[in-house]
């Protein structure tokens, strides 16, 4: 009788004792719930205090990069109507109209128009990068060929080739109804120029500058390959952002803005299309890649007699053969 008391207060205070340390656990897993929760919290603040001020700083950026784009708007549109005059003044000059000068000051009237020139050409390439990223510059899409786009600009860059004794070929690897695409021809013209301007500088003499033309399911693919001294790895991105050389004294040596390749790929991305720099396999120069978006028409379909198609292209004849549907293949006979 005696010890079913104390098995009683035993079990009793066992249980106790669990409770208890079932108790602490509890207490202490909810100091531990407590302190991950107010750690939390902390992290969400500072989360939020942290995109409050890039929000803060973004919004300064825009406002700096706002004011920026109208201070280079407004100074090149200032500074292009004095030079013009400049332009005007020195080609009276250098011409004699006011009478003749002696060779020492028509060496200083040469310097003076080709720095002129240089001038009016950096305020235009600034306009036409600050129009196109301020979106005013809107694309004028038409149906295009690429194969005429390119013999265009082939043909008009066939006088600076000549002078640099550089020889420009043009060769599509195209069926006829596969060159066809959507774009602002002015605009693509613009791109295909200044590539083959900045071939033909970087070439030797005796060099041929090419282009070509490939298509697939639904881009258009043209490459300008010269074989000059190329471009080092490391600036084959760089070459496209505002202000770059290959290297410092090219603006000097050659001429040029800096800003042709940023411009390009300006209109590419307007274009939905691609612009992307190589340094030749095997050799040196460089291949400058563009990528065009096409989508096939029936329209495009050109009727084609058995005879090849031959066309005159800056100095050299271009021939785009190939039956409708079939792989051209375009070729330069010298």
């Amino acid at each position: 009788m005696t010890s079913s008391p104390t098995i009683f207060f035993g079990l009793l205070i066992v249980t106790l004792c669990l409770v208890g340390v079932l108790a602490l656990r509890l207490a202490s897993r909810g100091r531990k719930q407590q302190r991950a929760i107010e750690e939390l919290s902390s992290a969400l603040k500072h989360s939020r205090d942290y995109a409050e001020q890039q929000k803060t700083k973004l919004a300064v950026r825009s406002d700096l990069d706002t004011l920026k784009d109208e201070f280079i708007s407004t100074v090149s549109h200032e500074l292009r109507t004095p030079l013009t005059s400049i332009r005007g003044a020195l080609g009276i000059l250098s011409a004699g109209l006011l009478g003749n000068v002696d060779p020492k000051a028509q060496n200083l009237l040469r310097i003076a128009s080709s720095n002129t020139e240089r001038l009016i050409r950096l305020i235009n390439d600034i306009l036409d990068l600050e129009r196109m990223e301020s979106g005013l510059a809107p694309l004028n899409l038409r149906r295009c060929s690429i194969f005429d786009l390119a013999r265009e600009a082939v043909d008009s860059m066939t006088g600076m080739a000549e002078a640099a004794e550089v020889r420009l070929a043009l060769t599509s690897h195209a069926s006829r109804d596969a060159i066809y695409f959507d774009a602002d021809s002015d605009r693509i013209l613009q791109v295909l120029t200044n590539l083959l301007s900045n071939a033909i500088k970087f070439s030797p003499p005796d060099s041929v500058v090419s282009v070509e033309i490939d298509a697939h399911a639904d881009s258009l693919l043209l490459k300008v390959m010269d074989h000059g001294r190329g471009i080092p790895a490391d600036k084959l991105e760089s070459i496209f952002d505002r202000f770059q050389q290959v290297e410092a004294a090219d603006a000097s040596k050659r001429g040029g803005t800096g800003l042709g390749l940023a411009i390009c790929r300006s209109i590419m991305q307007q274009h939905g299309g691609a612009i992307w720099a190589e340094r030749n396999q095997g050799g040196p120069g460089t291949t400058l890649w563009v990528q065009f978006t096409r989508s096939v028409r029936t329209s495009d379909n050109v009727a084609q007699t058995g005879a090849p198609s031959i066309e005159r292209v800056g100095g050299a004849t271009a021939v785009l053969d190939g039956e409708p549907g079939s792989r051209g293949v375009g070729r330069l006979i010298a």
